[in-house]
């Protein structure tokens, strides 16, 4: 039998995983985050989701972002921050976002992998 595990992620596709500042309102953390996504060509765009892993425990008790609420990321090295929205807290507390901006990753671009020679 073989393990298929893998075929839930493709190496190729864009993405970033690491540590990236949230902005929640006022208050900027630091947190890991999970970031992909691909070309929707029905939607003619790059649309990405992700995961803020300990986002509610980094910003303090009196902060509990729910979903519906507006984020930006950014990542070391980004060219510039990304915005997102909360769009549901999993069962382990991290809070997934679905990217309602261009994503805080590079894309790739159609002369990625080719040879300029």
């Amino acid at each position: 039998m073989s393990d298929h595990a893998d075929d839930l992620h493709d190496e190729d596709d864009p993405g970033y995983r690491g540590p990236a500042e949230v902005t929640v309102g006022d208050r900027t953390v630091v947190v890991d985050v999970e970031i992909s996504g691909r070309f929707d060509p029905l939607l003619g765009r790059h649309v990405w989701r992700g995961r803020l892993r300990r986002l509610a425990e980094t910003l303090g008790a009196d902060a509990s972002p729910a979903p519906g609420t507006t984020v930006t990321i950014t990542v070391p090295d980004a060219p510039e921050a990304a915005t997102a929205r909360i769009s549901e807290v999993d069962l382990w507390g991290s809070h997934m976002v679905d990217g309602v901006s261009r994503p805080p990753y590079p894309l790739p671009t159609e002369t990625d992998g080719v040879d300029p020679a």
